[in-house]
């Protein structure tokens, strides 16, 4: 399948591809906001979580492969990059996954909002894509968001968990980098990477003597729809914008997660965490409608 970018004239097409990608990553990120909630609601144990989430997501993007390519089907695994691109979400995971043990919420969050400066210095290195000035300017507003919503809880005594925090941070912003600079259909490798995990997990599940879980509905609707779901749309995102700005899409996340968790669970965030929020969003608005601008303005000059 031809990348989008190569599909059509240069600025009217330029615009609207752009703004094709914008929705499709805030969509990702807004779907993935509440992975959080769903695993809370399932009362799953942690090994059981990791194995059910990602056998579904894995199960689910193979299924929609096999369903959804019968005219132009992309591939599972764009050859040897895309290979690459796979095993960086899943060496991605397993960091996550190291820090999620290893390091206090506060800090794994805060951490993970360096993506969007890693993908940008990455884009600038290997996809010779230099950032724009509103892309410079949002990704520390946007750090400041973060630091506004944990930073009362942030701990320096996990340094080990922080490093795994970081190589989060740094794999998925590279996985994205080389995504966009392959011009290829990359939709299914992070969702397909899931795999990994789940197969870690299994051996603790059998020795738990299985699945242990009061409500796997929700975690079976969270790793059967919703992982795979934000996962396709955000790793399909860098087919059509610059890898720093799909990794702004995983900051809706940071920002609606704490929202979900009040309504459902009243555990209500304090008053700087909905400042950190709303700084976010708007600089999330702003930069996309400078973006958008930015490329509607050559046309309209023609």
């Amino acid at each position: 399948m031809p990348h989008p970018s190569s599909l059509a004239g240069p600025k009217a097409d330029d615009a609207a591809r752009y703004a094709a990608g914008l929705s499709l990553i805030f969509f990702g990120g807004l779907v993935l906001s509440i992975d959080i909630p769903l695993i809370r609601l399932s009362e799953s144990g942690f090994a059981t979580v990791v194995f059910v989430r990602g056998a579904l997501s894995f199960l689910v993007a193979v299924l929609l492969w096999a369903l959804l390519g019968r005219g132009g089907r992309a591939p599972l695994i764009a050859g040897r990059l895309g290979l690459a691109v796979t095993g960086l979400y899943a060496l991605a995971t397993l960091t996550f996954l190291l820090a999620v043990f290893m390091t206090k919420a506060a800090n794994l969050v805060f951490i993970l909002a360096l993506n969007p400066m890693f993908a940008a210095l990455l884009s600038w290195a290997i996809a010779g894509e230099k950032p724009s000035r509103a892309t410079l300017l949002a990704i520390p507003a946007t750090l400041l968001g973060v630091f506004l919503i944990v930073g009362a809880g942030l701990d320096g005594s996990a340094w080990l968990g922080d490093l795994a925090a970081l190589m989060t941070a740094f794999l998925i912003a590279l996985a994205l980098t080389l995504a966009r600079r392959s011009r290829q259909d990359m939709r299914y490798a992070s969702a397909i990477a899931a795999i990994v995990p789940a197969l870690l997990a299994l051996p603790f599940v059998i020795a738990g003597g299985g699945l242990q879980s009061e409500a796997i509905g929700w975690l079976v609707i969270n790793g059967g729809i919703v992982m795979p779901l934000a996962l396709i749309c955000l790793a399909a995102g860098p087919m059509f914008v610059p890898s720093p700005v799909v990794s702004m899409g995983y900051l809706v996340e940071t920002v609606l997660a704490p929202v979900w968790m009040w309504m459902i669970f009243f555990e209500r965030p304090s008053a700087l965490s909905l400042t950190g929020g709303g700084l976010i969003i708007a600089t999330l608005l702003a930069h996309s409608l400078v973006e958008l601008r930015g490329r509607r303005a050559p046309q309209r000059a023609s």
